[in-house]
């Protein structure tokens, strides 16, 4: 598979495909100054969470300095799309 993005964003996809209970990640908005989305075991968010601040800080850690806590956010999928 061919990753394209800037240099930090592949850095942050290659760490989601290792953090525990991720099952699959992809980047959304533009891979150059887009953001990456992963699907997350509900029982493990906060566990690959830390894992993925304490992965990026090793391999960016000028840019990890600038991030706070609410750059992870741990959501939950909705039933689908209706009308209300």
């Amino acid at each position: 598979m061919i990753v394209v993005g800037c240099e930090p964003l592949i850095q942050l996809y290659e760490i989601l495909l290792r953090a525990p209970g991720v099952f699959g990640t992809r980047f959304s908005g533009a891979g150059f100054r887009g953001c990456c989305l992963a699907f997350v075991d509900a029982d493990r968010a906060d566990e690959a969470a830390s894992f993925i601040r304490e992965e990026y800080r090793k391999v960016q850690p000028k840019l990890a300095s600038q991030i706070n806590d609410k750059e992870v956010m741990i959501c939950e999928a909705g039933d689908c799309a209706r009308v209300i």
